[in-house]
């Protein structure tokens, strides 16, 4: 029986509008990397009028500065959280009775960067059946397609019991290390289950992959060129890149999916000047058994043995150079984002994919993604029952004519109406 595939459709038209709307306001992560990102306001501000008008109380707070200390997460040291609120409305149905069930849907509002995309980042435009622009997959088509499944449960004329909390969190994106959803849980904002809405293609992803970044100073000596003095940066950068290298295949050999990439290998000032110092940034990404694995072994739950392994490895090879050996690379550990899995067999898991096969009439796709999402706070942080279900497209994210297709919002919203009328109803 599909309760509320009829309505979404209805709704399509409204939808896309909101989608558009959210997409000609930039959003950029405040660290995206291009100039005059905004950060994530603008969208918060459009957005908690329209909560409060569908009826929820509504709450706009900055992540407290100290946010990873206080969550025992490695994040980026010295963000800049000021003017960037997280946003979250709540509604309460019945009587407010303890014991009702409280479900939590969490997206996030930040987007990457805008450069090199190959469409106009901020318009918006209908096209081909969908939806077109930065922040349209990843992961405002969420949010509007939560906020849409909202609708039309209050719409619904069920009689509900329990509560909904929706998240609008900023500093997902861009080596955030999911700020924003660690604020929300540290401001007491947890439930019996979390939906996050930043899933693909609406496959039910129980889990995701953790991921280290590690960024490495390397000290030279400047000098002019043509005199041949100095010690060249690039020439030790190298001797760091060959160790992360056999770090890479170590790895790789032992975790075939979980990839090792230098990003970033930057040196030098000017053709003249032997280089004084070298850049490198890289992320490392492990499995969910490595996080079990460091528990046991009396580690947080994280990639604590990972780090120490790479340290090694980086450490002796700096021992065999001789310049190294008195000079060696600063390593800086930039975040370590913890991975979750859950079992297919999960009580929700099954509730939602009985849903999915009653709503939409399909078979439900299970899932782990070894990118990582925020969803592994509320998890593995909070011990919540969590699922990620989006109607992202996934190719498209981050890319350069980033889209999103709008019948898979339309599902979205009817099968996620449809779950919480299952569990509020």
């Amino acid at each position: 029986m599909q309760r509320f595939m009829d309505a979404a459709q209805a709704g399509r038209d409204a939808m896309v509008a909101r989608l558009q709307d959210l997409i000609r306001i930039d959003t950029r992560n405040l660290y995206s990397g291009d100039a005059g990102s905004p950060g994530e306001a603008a969208g918060q501000q459009y957005l908690e009028p329209i909560l409060r008008e569908m009826g929820a109380n509504t709450r706009l707070f900055d992540c407290p500065d100290d946010i990873y200390q206080r969550m025992s997460v490695i994040g980026p040291a010295n963000r800049d959280f000021s003017g960037r609120p997280n946003l979250v409305g709540e509604w309460e149905f019945g009587d407010g009775a303890p014991g009702r069930p409280r479900v939590v849907i969490n997206g996030h509002m930040d987007t990457v960067g805008v450069e090199g995309m190959s469409i106009e980042p901020f318009s918006g435009e209908l096209r081909d059946g969908a939806v077109w622009g930065r922040g349209t997959s990843d992961c405002k088509g969420g949010i509007v397609t939560g906020l849409e499944a909202v609708r039309l449960l209050l719409e619904s004329g069920l009689d509900l019991r329990g509560s909904i909390v929706f998240e609008s969190v900023v500093e997902e994106e861009c080596s955030g290390s999911g700020a924003g959803t660690l604020a929300c849980l540290d401001a007491g904002y947890e439930g019996d289950v979390a939906v996050f809405v930043d899933g693909n293609d609406l496959t039910l992803t129980l889990g995701c992959g953790g991921c280290l970044t590690a960024d490495l100073t390397v000290e030279g000596r400047e000098g002019h060129a043509a005199r041949g003095t100095g010690v060249s940066a690039i020439d030790k950068g190298f001797v760091i890149k060959q160790a992360i290298d056999r770090f890479k295949a170590e790895r790789e050999a032992e975790q075939p999916n979980c990839r090792v990439n230098i990003g970033i290998f930057r040196s030098g000032v000017h053709a003249a000047v032997v280089p004084g110092s070298a850049y490198l940034s890289l992320n490392i990404v492990y499995a969910v058994e490595e996080a079990e694995a460091a528990r046991e072994a009396g580690h947080p739950w994280g990639g604590a043995p990972i780090r120490a392994r790479f340290e090694e490895v980086i450490r002796a090879a700096e021992a065999e150079d001789e310049w190294l050996a008195e000079h060696p690379s600063e390593i800086v550990w930039v975040k370590d984002l913890v991975p979750f899995d859950q079992p297919d067999d999960d009580p929700w898991a099954q509730r939602l994919a009985d849903v999915m096969r009653e709503e939409l009439g399909r078979e439900p796709q299970f899932h782990r993604m070894m990118a990582w999402s925020d969803a592994a706070f509320p998890a593995a942080l909070a011990g919540m029952p969590t699922l990620l279900i989006g109607p992202a497209f996934a190719n498209a994210a981050h890319g350069p004519d980033e889209h999103i297709m709008v019948d898979d919002m339309v599902d979205g919203a009817a099968l996620l109406a449809a779950f919480l009328a299952d569990v509020l109803g």
